[in-house]
């Protein structure tokens, strides 16, 4: 009996996922575990593996393509096993079938692909495709074949983003090496067109699940919430000092950033309302801090979780927010790692902006931002001290916490910055 692959539904707010890129065609052989597409849901990209062995019997969808969850996009089986009515029920056009394949037996050596080594369809697929030799590549499966992720120390490895520009522009990604880890290319790596003579035409670029996931919950939170900001300035003189003692013990790499989260986890301790959500007529005090980091990524902004921040040190929390950051740029995040912030800081200091108006993730009650430093003269008795002063921005629900409280909330988390000691204490 033939099995489906279906588009996964991998949070409660996901109803529809692009489907990026097949890696394999009708008639390929897969094994449970193969990687057979990739996908892109609402908040991140993703392999999507193969929950049955067989061979692929019906592909349905195209690359750029987008599906609701849980609809069927392949089927797995036997060869010549019909599909079910349930292809042409998802709205999807009716497959041109192949003649069955023959049944399955031991490939001959076949040169320069790497013939007779265990390999996944997706990766022998790529090698023949880029004419690199399977057996030049160290296999890194479960049972030792060689997956696609094994190519990645030879191969230009590109976001779909990029990889679709390069489609559009004609251009060719190998040998070309991108920005991002390990090479990866990005969007920004590609060479600019040629300028054409006259008016340039308009470009029509889609927005990402992300983007548009983004819009909508934005949207939602200025149409439902009262918010205001408040802003403030800290002298953070000290706190950059301490940074730079830090920084020069090996294999420690503290971020203004990470000040930043500390600081805020312990204020949200001093301070619980601003760790609660809105339910009817009550307030839920949440007993965990869990701060949302937002990221910017090619694909658009992202805001994994530092969970259980409350618990955490300096150097716990700056290991968590780099990693979190780099899973959120290469893709990698988890569901389980996008959900259930509590309270979210948001840094554009990097841009040279001075103060700005965040915008609350519902249902949180609060999101810092984090501004710029600037350099500030200051008397001192008959002395004059140059001073480094960093702009804070809250934005708060004025359902849960009044003007008095929420600026409360933000002097505790600037007293904090600027004796940085008792963040470490």
């Amino acid at each position: 009996m033939a099995n489906s692959i279906i588009m996964p539904k991998t949070g409660m707010a996901m109803e529809e996922g692009v489907i990026v890129e097949w890696l394999v065609k009708e008639g390929d052989r897969v094994q449970k575990g193969d990687v057979v597409a990739v996908i892109e849901t609402d908040k991140t990209t993703m392999d999507l593996e193969s929950d049955y062995d067989g061979v692929i019997l019906a592909v349905m969808g195209k690359a750029g393509e987008t599906v609701p969850v849980t609809r069927p996009i392949a089927w797995v089986g036997e060869p010549g096993e019909p599909v079910p009515k349930a292809r042409e029920e998802a709205g999807a056009p009716p497959a041109v079938r192949a003649e069955a394949p023959p049944p399955a037996r031991e490939e001959a050596p076949r040169s320069g692909t790497g013939g007779g080594i265990r390999a996944t369809p997706a990766a022998r697929k790529a090698a023949r495709d880029r004419g690199i030799d399977l057996g030049s590549l160290k296999a890194g499966g479960k049972y030792g074949e060689v997956r696609l992720a094994d190519m990645e120390v030879c191969c230009a490895k590109a976001t779909p983003l990029a990889r679709r520009m390069a489609e559009d522009r004609g251009l060719s990604l190998e040998g070309l090496r991108g920005s991002g880890h390990a090479g990866k290319v990005f969007s920004a790596d590609l060479p600019a067109p040629e300028r054409e003579r006259g008016a340039r035409p308009d470009v029509r670029v889609p927005l990402t699940g992300i983007q548009r996931v983004t819009g909508r919950r934005m949207l939602e939170s200025r149409q439902t919430i009262p918010d205001v900001t408040e802003h403030t300035r800290a002298d953070v003189t000290r706190m950059l000092e301490l940074r730079k003692e830090l920084n020069e013990q090996p294999g420690l790499r503290i971020t203004v950033n990470d000040f930043a989260l500390a600081a805020a986890a312990r204020a949200l301790e001093i301070n619980p309302r601003m760790n609660s959500v809105l339910d009817g007529n009550d307030l839920v005090c949440r007993g965990s801090v869990n701060l949302g980091v937002a990221v910017a990524t090619e694909r658009g902004l992202l805001v994994p979780v530092i969970r259980d921040a409350q618990g955490l040190g300096l150097r716990q929390i700056s290991a968590k927010a780099a990693e979190l950051a780099a899973r959120a740029r290469e893709g990698k995040l988890s569901a389980d790692e996008m959900g259930g912030g509590t309270f979210t800081v948001s840094n554009v200091g990097m841009y040279g902006i001075t103060l700005f108006t965040p915008i609350i993730n519902p249902p949180e009650a609060a999101i810092l931002g984090v501004c710029a430093i600037e350099d500030e003269l200051r008397l001192a008795g008959d002395k004059v001290l140059n001073r480094k002063l960093m702009g804070l921005s809250l934005s708060f629900d004025h359902r849960i916490a009044d003007g008095a409280v929420s600026a409360l909330f933000l002097k505790t988390i600037k007293d904090l910055l600027e004796s940085p000691l008792l963040i470490l204490a």
